[in-house]
């Protein structure tokens, strides 16, 4: 059975004069119908701008290069404007990073959802403003609040207003791009509470994106993780806590401290991530690797499989080792 999605060798270049900057490089990765996959890394890292490719929404200079992202056997790379507005939100939706700036101020929710839909759907008012209560409704809002405007909400209610936009015209596959970061730890775990609730529900997918690489293990069935524009390492969810094989893994996962067990020292990873306008030759991340070896600074790791449903690309591993 071929996957939901599949992203296959995506590349995406800032094309800025002088010194173009690849933020997405030969990037592959797959997400199966009704699957939760994580993707995590440092910011700058080219999660969103993978997402951005996906739904066709990059701006200039941004563009995709190389590549196919194929949704149900479509390549929507190469789609027309026209084409790629009927895809958007009836196939593949997206929850950007920070609600107030993802909502227009000036209009109630209410109205905001009723220009959503009928852009889409050939719908009354009166039609999309109910569907509008009973999506907000589903999110646990009252429909009361079609009224408010965004900020007239709280952080939690507007977070969940964009989720009840996403779920709108029932996509397949919704990208959630770091949709609780500006959260506190209380409404986040509420929010990722009901996103879990609304995907056993709605049985839609969701690519979520995220530097908080502590939110996925419980949450995801897959996790990938990005580095300085590249694929690093992809595994479930449970084996990647249980035994992270990529060092830039392990010094992620070490950079979050255990709320039980014996106290020690955090030691995070030192230095910073390189710049993408002139990367490191070999592995990118061997300038702030504790187990660099010779070949790291001069050849690429490939990403190889080290087990079923699990790769990395690490000199430590594999036909590299």
């Amino acid at each position: 059975m071929s996957p939901l999605l599949d992203v296959q060798n995506l590349t995406v270049d800032y094309l800025v004069p002088g010194r173009p900057v690849r933020a997405v490089d030969n990037v592959s990765f797959s997400i199966d119908a009704g699957e939760i996959v994580g993707l995590a890394g440092e910011s700058g890292c080219g999660k969103s701008t993978a997402a951005h490719a996906i739904l066709g929404i990059l701006k200039p200079p941004a563009r995709i290069t190389g590549g196919r992202i194929l949704f149900q056997g479509r390549d929507l790379v190469g789609m027309d404007p026209a084409e790629l507005r009927a895809f958007r939100w009836r196939h593949v939706s997206l929850v950007f990073q920070s609600a107030m700036n993802a909502l227009n101020p000036v209009l109630s929710v209410g109205d905001q959802f009723v220009d959503m839909m009928r852009a889409h759907e050939p719908l009354s008012k009166r039609e999309a403003r109910e569907r509008a209560g009973e999506l907000l409704q589903l999110v646990g809002i009252e429909r009361s609040r079609l009224k408010s405007f965004p900020h007239e909400l709280s952080g939690g209610m507007r977070q969940r207003v964009v989720i009840a936009m996403a779920l709108a015209l029932r996509p397949e596959l919704i990208i959630m791009d770091e949709p609780t970061t500006a959260l506190d730890v209380v409404v986040q775990r509420e929010i990722l509470q009901e996103i879990e609730r609304l995907q056993q529900e709605l049985g839609f997918a969701v690519l979520f994106i995220t530097h908080d690489l502590s939110l996925l293990v419980e949450f995801s069935r897959r996790i990938g993780i990005m580095y300085a524009a590249r694929l690093v390492e992809m595994a479930p969810a449970a084996a990647l806590f249980a035994r992270p094989e990529h060092p830039y893994t392990l010094g992620l996962m070490r950079s979050f401290p255990d709320v039980t067990g014996e106290r020690v020292v955090i030691s995070g990873i030192p230095g910073s991530p390189p710049d993408l306008g002139s990367p490191p030759r070999g592995c990118r991340f061997h300038p702030r690797c504790t187990r660099v070896m010779e070949r790291c600074g001069v050849v690429e790791p490939r990403l190889l499989a080290t087990a079923v449903d699990r790769c990395v690309a690490c000199h430590l591993y594999g036909e590299s080792a």
